[in-house]
């Protein structure tokens, strides 16, 4: 009996000793599986936050960075986009510029670009392109036209053509990747014949992270109201590169009202004959709040971005007075003015015009634009054509005075 009592308890022994060990063993397997899951849970959310866009995770990724240096090229526009080893060139100022794109992309050992934009084709935008091909590479060019009369831009394009760069028409709502940034084409929208080259302005929006970038060209107001009208929640960016060189007719209460820029960057030559940048446009951005820089004024301006935040630096005069407009012509007196007033004789070439200081254009007085025209808009002028074609004024295409 003693014997089958001690067989039975070894045997309850074996039994319970592998019990036990499992018990002990599956505590830490479910503590395991617990963390496990715990860290698979963090892993997809942290995926979660930065599947949205590619430039979310830029936010979170410290070796990303993203950077844009609006080029002083004088009266006119260039950008240098850097993000993560990759570049974008959008314009390249006039074409004595050249020299200058070339000599920044050789500075900055930059080699390849993977983009360059022609926002239209006007020589203070297209002009230094070329140059900016005479040192880099390029895999792609975009720009709102593949032909035009402009002799600018004709050179650019010839330059893309003998190096076999592809060159496209992007439609709105296109995208690219530019490292982790993400570029997009917001307009121009509704485009018709009639429409200025201006108002044709490639349009693009760079997202980096919660920052963006607002590129505008020369897009006028006509341009603007389309993109309010079909791409309002667009336009809200960190920052904005001022339409048209800080002119009034690039600017207006509902446009700065959309964009509500912090940082707004305003590209003209020093004392250039258009007075840019206008009044009008610095009292809207003054009243917005947004803080001003100016190539006339500051040379290059390099604005940076972590993802979150935006800073801007400056080559030189960090405290310029950005506030002064240019040198004002809708409010100058015409030399040919005062003339008349010393007593001089008048030539025939002098004639009378109206002057819409909005639009900046020039009218005969009996044309039918004249009687749409705001008093507070109205100029009238005595004077020669030329001398309003020399101030930055446009004829207009209805009466062609």
């Amino acid at each position: 009996m003693y014997l089958l009592l001690a067989g039975a308890m070894a045997v309850a022994m074996v039994i319970l000793l592998p019990q036990s060990n499992s018990a002990s063993i599956s505590e830490p397997t479910a503590d395991s599986s617990d963390s496990s899951a715990d860290h698979v849970s963090s892993k997809s959310v942290q995926k979660a936050e930065s599947t949205p866009t590619p430039t979310a995770a830029a936010s979170a990724d410290s070796t990303s960075s993203f950077s844009v240096t609006f080029i002083d090229v004088g009266q006119g526009d260039a950008s240098l986009i850097s993000c993560d080893g990759e570049y974008m060139l959008i314009d390249g100022g006039t074409v004595d510029q050249s020299q200058k794109m070339y000599a920044i992309l050789k500075n900055r050992n930059i080699t390849h670009l993977n983009d360059i934009v022609c926002t239209h084709p006007h020589a203070d935008h297209a002009g230094g392109l070329a140059g900016a091909l005479e040192y880099a590479s390029c895999d792609q060019a975009y720009a709102p036209v593949e032909t035009s009369d402009n002799a600018a831009f004709t050179k650019f394009t010839d330059a893309l053509a003998s190096r076999n760069i592809p060159l496209s028409v992007p439609s709105v709502g296109d995208s690219w990747s530019l490292g982790s940034a993400t570029v997009t084409v917001l307009g121009p929208t509704d485009v018709n014949s009639a429409m200025d080259v201006n108002d044709m302005s490639l349009v693009l929006r760079i997202d980096y992270g919660d920052t963006s970038f607002l590129f505008t060209g020369d897009a006028e107001q006509e341009e603007q109201q389309l993109l309010m009208y079909n791409e309002y929640d667009e336009l809200n960016v960190t920052v904005l590169k001022a339409a048209h060189h800080g002119s009034s007719n690039g600017a207006s209460y509902a446009w700065v009202k959309a964009v509500s820029p912090e940082i707004t960057v305003i590209s003209c030559g020093t004392a250039n004959s258009y007075g840019h940048p206008h009044e009008e446009t610095l009292n809207l951005l003054k009243v917005a709040g947004s803080k001003v820089y100016r190539t006339d004024l500051q040379g290059d301006i390099t604005v940076t971005s972590d993802g979150k935040t935006v800073s801007a630096s400056v080559d030189h005069n960090p405290d310029a007075d950005v506030w002064v407009p240019g040198s004002t012509t809708a409010t100058a007196t015409p030399q040919v003015d005062a003339a008349v007033s010393d007593g001089e004789t008048i030539t025939s070439d002098v004639q009378s015009y109206v002057v819409n200081r909005h639009t900046l254009k020039f009218h005969k007085p009996d044309c039918s634009s004249v009687k749409k025209m705001s008093a507070k808009n109205r100029w009238d002028y005595t004077g020669t054509r030329e001398s309003l074609i020399e101030q930055g004024y446009e004829p207009c295409k209805i009466c062609n005075p």
